[in-house]
């Protein structure tokens, strides 16, 4: 990850606009039905209500974690 912005949802951006494993994060966002999508600027976009900060920080959190899994399993398997 390069950088995460979490206002009204968590906006990812990869450093080099790329990821380790792109059909696994594909995945992953078709998964998310209608709360995700990939802006132009190749920007991931989840979309999320958190009222509270912590739940903001919980959240996002949750998200990279699930990022970082995709990403190492890529890794483990070449």
């Amino acid at each position: 990850m390069e950088k995460v912005d979490a206002d009204g949802g968590a906006v990812i951006a990869f450093r080099g606009n790329e990821f380790a494993d792109p059909p696994a994060l594909i995945k992953a966002i078709a998964g998310e039905g209608t709360l995700a999508k990939v802006r132009p600027d190749q920007r991931v976009v989840f979309i999320r209500d958190w009222e509270r900060p912590a739940d903001r920080l919980k959240g996002v959190a949750a998200i990279l974690t699930r990022l970082v899994g995709l990403a190492e399993a890529e890794q483990k398997a070449a």
